[in-house]
């Protein structure tokens, strides 16, 4: 399975059986998780268990609206029901009103349709066929194809983002860590000469002085983290380059380890070129952020 964004559009048309053509239409937007609606006339509601089996599917995460429109060639059947117990009441109280009042105590047809529940007009329930139910389930598949192509390609632009932007963090995190020993070398250099500078007239005992120069060095070496940085960057182009289902959470949660590792390499950072560095790769490491969540 490819790469693929959370966004796209599909659209199928054809015929349904042999007295309808139907029309499927879904698109999608980012999402946590799987979020399928699927939209039908009343008439039409059996067939939804059907859309939502075949997009389910196809895909995995998103907010995914389903569209179906049926277009019959014969008319359906309606049923008219009319309330003559409440029509009858009414005629009555307009009649006695009428001896009362200078009001007509006569209806017409469009009188009669503008009262709440009078009439009532009823689409007939229709029974699918097996035959319709698979022609609908056949067109719900291609609507669901051209979503998934275009989503793909989408995805196919992201995952190219995404690799050169963890090859930007994969460079310069190689040149954090070619520079860690001489950082460390410096550190200790400063801390001697702040010392001494503080105390010059204080004779310093040489190896305590080496000793505490040593734990500042330590204390602030960065290698646990660089060496666990590069194992999520590593993780990151594995998945981009070989992936077999949804993989848009897994790449949510290692940026977030990315982050934490940089955050962590920011806080013992004691190197003024170390720490912009280390800010421009929080900064490209939110961008990898941003398109992570539009990934399936």
């Amino acid at each position: 399975m490819t790469i693929r964004s959370m966004t796209g559009f599909g659209r199928a048309r054809g015929p349904a059986g042999p007295n309808c053509a139907a029309e499927i239409s879904v698109r999608s937007v980012n999402s946590r998780f799987l979020d399928l609606t699927v939209k039908t006339r009343e008439t039409d509601a059996s067939l939804e268990p059907a859309l939502r089996r075949t997009f389910s599917r196809h895909v995995h995460r998103g907010k995914v609206e389903v569209s179906l429109r049926l277009k019959r060639v014969s008319p359906m059947d309606v049923e008219v029901t009319v309330d003559e117990a409440l029509l009858e009441a009414l005629l009555s109280r307009l009649s006695a009103l009428s001896e009362r009042y200078p009001i007509d105590g006569r209806l017409s047809v469009r009188d009669l349709l503008t009262i709440p529940q009078a009439v009532v007009v009823e689409t007939a329930s229709v029974a699918f066929t097996p035959q319709e139910i698979a022609a609908v389930e056949s067109l719900a598949d291609e609507a669901a194809a051209a979503l998934v192509a275009m989503r793909t390609v989408e995805g196919a632009a992201i995952a190219a983002d995404l690799t050169t932007r963890i090859a930007l963090l994969r460079r310069k995190a190689a040149g954090l860590a070619e520079r860690r020993e001489e950082i460390a070398r410096n550190l200790a250099a400063t801390l001697r000469e702040r010392v001494r500078a503080l105390f010059p007239d204080v004779a310093m005992d040489p190896t305590r002085l080496e000793q505490e120069a040593a734990l500042a060095a330590d204390r602030a070496d960065v290698a646990e983290e660089l060496q666990r940085l590069q194992g999520h960057l590593d993780q990151f182009d594995t998945i981009l380059g070989k992936s077999d289902d949804a993989v848009g959470k897994k790449l949510d949660f290692l940026t977030q380890e990315i982050l934490r590792e940089l955050n962590t390499l920011g806080s013992k950072s004691r190197d003024l070129a170390s720490t912009r560095e280390i800010l421009d790769m929080k900064s490209e490491t939110e961008k990898i952020r941003e398109q992570v969540q539009n990934i399936e």
